[in-house]
């Protein structure tokens, strides 16, 4: 079955069959599903009556439209042979043909056909057109049929000589044309986008001396299958094309696809490699900053402890004094206000001297940590505890001083009592007057 459908041209009509021959196609058509080409799919038209349809269908879905029109115009067109032939002859108004050429015609469209039939094509006629147009389908494409009267030229000879058709005849015909009773055969294939109009492939043939269109059929025939086969190779190759260019795309967002890959990770290891940069040179920076604050801190403290080692020593001398002092006084009084103040002294002294337990130094490890404050003035704009640089402090912007008010002309400035020429003049018209201003 699937090489009848093929040879037919992927879509293989039969014509009315019975019940009993309609029941073995759908019999072989389950077992021939199974076993489509790759790329294809096998489907059927006419379960219970009319014509059986068979089709061979690219799974890409562009036979669709073409099955579709097939499967939908079973109910719209006439494909019985003698149905055809009736039809044309009751109404052949869309052939250029007189009443004694329509035998030859009729028995050209049975030949036609009969051929087409013999190919697995057949003939019809659409119920929705005004005028009767015979259909040939075979290998799979459906054409047009239109035949043509040709005209030849003879004399020119009046019913009544030297009288007039009409009476605003001026110049009589010397000839005129009348049919031959030689055809031409025009087969066209519609684009699908004509609007009306004849676009598309059309091919002729006519009567000539030695061989007449009755001889013609087969010539017909095997340009017809030519035309199928050439619209077949076109397939192919724009399927191809369509394949090739298919694959140059796919190849070219791979390839972008890759690049951007690449460039993603070199960003990512050069960002890594930054960061890890970054994190070097910060760790430098605090190891060197540590030292120096930890130096710094160390030189304050101990500076501080030695100013205050001195001056809690000059303050005990100096309360030794005033103890002589208060001794050798002759005034109580005196003496024990001069005892007083140098108990304070030394009390005081003993509070800030560094050497007592629990005071200045004690209270302080030798090895502690900087603190991150302690720390920022050696780290050259670092974060003590990130590894980024910190953002320098705003500085305040100073503001911008106030313009100073500008004076207001004076009202009476420039006025001037000199006349002006009130009348008209040519020209651009002089001042105001003053008390229109």
């Amino acid at each position: 079955m699937i090489a009848e459908v093929q040879k037919a041209g992927r879509f293989l009509r039969i014509p009315d069959p019975s019940a009993e021959e309609r029941a073995r196609y759908r019999r072989a058509f389950d077992a021939a599903r199974q076993c489509a080409p790759d790329g294809f799919h096998l489907k059927y038209s006419g379960r219970a009556k009319g014509d059986f349809f068979l089709g061979l269908l690219r799974v890409t879905g562009e036979d669709d439209t073409e099955w579709n029109r097939i499967r939908l115009a079973r109910s719209r067109v006439i494909t019985d042979v003698e149905d055809v032939i009736a039809a044309v002859t009751a109404d052949h108004s869309a052939f250029e043909i007189s009443d004694e050429v329509l035998p030859r015609v009729l028995s050209l469209l049975r030949l036609l056909a009969e051929q087409a039939l013999a190919r697995h094509g057949d003939i019809a006629v659409s119920k929705k057109r005004r005028q009767v147009r015979p259909l040939l389908t075979v290998h799979g494409r459906t054409y047009e049929i239109s035949f043509k009267e040709r005209q030849k030229q003879v004399r020119y000879v009046p019913t009544q000589p030297g009288r007039r058709t009409y009476e605003w005849q001026r110049v009589t015909p010397a000839h005129r044309l009348e049919p031959s009773g030689e055809l031409e055969l025009q087969v066209a294939q519609q684009s699908g986008y004509s609007y009306g109009y004849r676009y598309g492939w059309t091919k002729e043939w006519s009567d000539t001396a030695k061989k007449p269109l009755e001889d013609q059929i087969d010539a017909v025939l095997r340009a017809l299958k030519a035309r199928a086969e050439d619209e077949e190779q076109a397939r192919l190759a724009r399927e191809a094309e369509q394949q090739r260019q298919r694959e140059d795309r796919e190849r070219q967002e791979k390839e972008r696809r890759l690049r951007e890959a690449q460039e993603e990770e070199e960003h990512r290891r050069r960002k890594a490699e930054k960061k890890e940069r970054t994190r070097r040179e910060w760790e430098a920076a605090i190891s060197v900053a540590t030292i120096k604050a930890v130096d710094a801190v160390r030189v304050d403290l101990f500076g501080t402890a030695l100013a205050q080692w001195r001056a809690a020593g000059e303050m005990r001398a100096f309360c030794a004094a005033l103890d002589e002092a208060a001794s050798v006084s002759d005034d109580a009084h005196e003496a024990e206000r001069l005892r007083e103040w140098s108990a304070w002294g030394k009390a005081e002294a003993d509070r800030l001297d560094p050497t007592v337990a629990g005071r200045s130094l004690t209270g302080h490890s030798l090895h502690a940590e900087p603190t991150a404050d302690q720390l920022r003035p050696f780290l050259d704009g670092w974060h003590p505890q990130r590894p980024e640089k910190e953002k320098p402090p705003k500085q305040e912007e100073p503001k911008a001083e106030a313009e100073p008010p500008k004076p207001e002309p004076e009202r009476w400035r420039g006025f001037t009592d000199e006349r002006l020429g009130q009348g008209w003049r040519y020209g651009p018209q002089g001042r105001a007057q003053w008390w229109r201003r």
